[in-house]
């Protein structure tokens, strides 16, 4: 029972020491695990015209993956990255509005392409942009 319970409260405390102990939200059966925010320069005819900063998050499949998942997350960021900079040359500027919709299918192909099984979908959170 003992060993059951530290088991099913492990990912919940990852998740907590990720977000500083904040809990916010219900708690679910599948566990978020946040991401660094990103932030990446918007270019525009050779030049760096502006920012766009992303806070995004990984929705683990369950429990049980909540822990790889949050061990895994450096790879998932470097991946998601990746991902982003490709897309903010192609779809982004800084006084366009960002079409997150693609924004969430390129980055839930990047997690998918990098291997990362134990992510349930790519979580965006917050999405701006500024010109510089």
């Amino acid at each position: 029972m003992r060993r059951s319970l530290v088991r099913a409260l492990l990912p919940l405390l990852l998740v907590a020491a990720d977000r500083g102990a904040d809990f916010r939200g219900l708690i679910t059966s599948h566990p978020i695990i946040f991401v660094e925010p990103i932030e990446l320069p918007l270019f525009e005819g050779g030049a760096i015209v502006g920012r766009m900063n992303v806070r995004l998050a990984l929705q683990a499949r369950d429990t049980d993956a909540a822990l790889r998942l949050y061990l895994d997350r450096p790879e998932a960021r470097s991946a998601m990255l990746l991902a982003l900079l490709d897309f903010d040359r192609a779809e982004c500027g800084p006084l366009a509005p960002i079409n997150v919709e693609r924004m969430s299918g390129v980055l839930n192909a990047a997690i998918a392409r990098a291997g990362v099984r134990d992510a349930r979908q790519v979580l965006i959170l917050e999405v701006t942009s500024s010109p510089v």
